[in-house]
């Protein structure tokens, strides 16, 4: 007779998920955590490349929570640390470079807002296996604290009263920011797994209003302001529920 019972109890348990399978229906929330995972790129003076300083990349970790306001559009706060740095003397040309021999590094925390738009109106998530493009922009600050050298500074190379001299002097005696404004502007990629997971890949350029963030101007382009970019991937998760989506009575 237990025997049967159990025979029994589970021929209603699969039968039960039979059901749920074939009639159940997600229902997604409208927030959503993430965390990722990239490197974050210094562009400046003492970068080389328009790329930016990539000789050397560091860990950068992010976390993100967002909220859908509609099927285009979410809104997005995200927290991100990690470090930007650069160094003259790994250039081997311009010769100049390695006789200025300036060089920084900076812990960098990033706290920002954004608003994220789906092309396929899909912002509250797609079938999985779907692919989905986003852009997005906003505002936010990044904490630094901001480690300069100039030891290998050699002032005979550039000779005494020129303008790479006395624009150091003057940099040395400025104080370095340890907060300031930035404007994220990026795109990525959202692939849905699951109604609750999926995989993103982004990339993140931050506008600022510094030349500093090096921790040098005038020994470098007073001219031009220093920026950074991120690239990254993640996994994010939306909150939400299955139910059964039983079939109407008529009237």
């Amino acid at each position: 007779m237990n025997t049967l019972r159990r025979i029994s109890l589970l021929a209603l348990l699969l039968n039960i998920i039979g059901v749920l399978a074939a009639h159940g229906q997600f229902t997604p929330s409208p927030f959503e955590i993430g965390i990722n995972v990239g490197t974050l790129i210094y562009q400046g003076d003492l970068s080389k490349s328009e790329w930016g300083y990539t000789k050397t990349l560091r860990p950068a970790i992010g976390l993100r929570g967002a909220k859908t306001v509609n099927d285009f559009f979410s809104l997005r706060a995200a927290l991100v640390a990690g470090s930007i740095l650069a160094y003259d003397s790994t250039y081997s040309s311009p010769a100049w470079r390695k006789y200025r021999d300036l060089s920084f590094h900076s812990a960098v925390i990033e706290l920002s807002s954004v608003a994220e738009f789906y092309f396929l109106g899909n912002a509250k998530g797609g079938k999985p296996g779907s692919l989905d493009p986003y852009l997005f922009a906003g505002i936010g600050f990044s904490f630094l604290k901001i480690r300069r050298n100039w030891s290998g500074f050699d002032a005979a190379y550039f000779g005494e009263g020129s303008r790479t001299v006395l624009g150091l002097t003057g940099d040395t005696a400025h104080r370095v920011p340890w907060i300031i404004p930035v404007i994220p502007i990026g795109g990525g990629l959202r692939y849905t797994i699951t109604e609750h997971l999926s995989l993103r890949a982004e990339f993140t350029y931050r506008l600022t209003a510094t030349d500093y963030l090096d921790g040098f101007k005038y020994a470098g382009n007073p001219n031009k302001n220093d920026h950074y970019y991120g690239i990254s991937i993640g996994i994010s998760y939306r909150f939400g529920y299955n139910r059964l989506d039983c079939p109407r009575s008529p009237n």
